[in-house]
């Protein structure tokens, strides 16, 4: 049970911190947002997933359309 919690938290780490590449942050914050995917995990995701709508919001991209 143990194991499967922690490699969930490492994944959700590794796609925080590779999100938080893709919206331009600094290195400090990508470390940051590693972090809080390693203890937080699913939070964290959801969190950078509402910076990634917002940021294809304010630039037109067909991911922040609202129907």
């Amino acid at each position: 049970m143990m194991e499967t919690l922690a490699i969930s938290n490492v994944t959700c780490g590794i796609v925080s911190a590779k999100w938080a590449l893709d919206l331009g942050f600094s290195q400090i914050r990508q470390i940051i947002c590693l972090v809080g995917g390693l203890l937080f995990g699913p939070l964290m995701l959801l969190i950078l997933y509402v910076f990634l709508v917002n940021q294809a919001k304010a630039a037109g991209q067909p991911g922040g359309r609202v129907v």
